[in-house]
């Protein structure tokens, strides 16, 4: 029984390697779509007319892209990963306010999940199974 509440520190770089996996192919995939048309997306003049839409102008539009697309490769393979997941907190979190009037379950929802999951990738950072930790040396212990 205690195995179930007993934290095992040994584990927590692949939870968290699992979080970033998640976080950051399903970031990679919409960030690609969006940019270029990958994976079934729609590309970038669509992408600049749904911001257009929304009120939101083109630097907007690049920069939400752009977030997505590299800040999801840099989660997934862990490189850089606090500033990525930075900038992919601040993304999804307007992402979240944009989806607001559409109703929480109908639309914000989803970019509510992956703004909490950006936190925690931000908050845990890369953890010792990472490019950064191989090019920086391993993340500190938890203790």
């Amino acid at each position: 029984m205690g195995s179930l509440i007993k934290t095992n520190t040994a584990l927590l770089s692949v939870s968290v390697l699992l979080l970033r996996i998640a976080l950051g192919g399903i970031l990679f995939l919409a960030g690609a779509g969006k940019a270029l048309g990958w994976f079934g997306g729609v590309g970038m003049e669509a992408t600049l007319d749904g911001f257009s839409q929304m009120n939101m102008g083109p630097p907007l539009a690049y920069l939400s892209t752009y977030a997505e697309f590299i800040g999801g490769f840099l989660i997934v393979i862990g490189l850089f990963t606090r500033p990525a997941a930075l900038a992919l907190t601040i993304n999804m979190l307007v992402a979240t306010i944009v989806s607001l009037p559409q109703g929480f379950m109908m639309g914000a929802s989803y970019p509510f999940s992956l703004f909490m999951v950006s936190l925690a990738v931000l908050i845990s950072g890369p953890m010792s199974i990472s490019a950064d930790a191989l090019l920086f040396g391993k993340s500190p212990a938890v203790e």
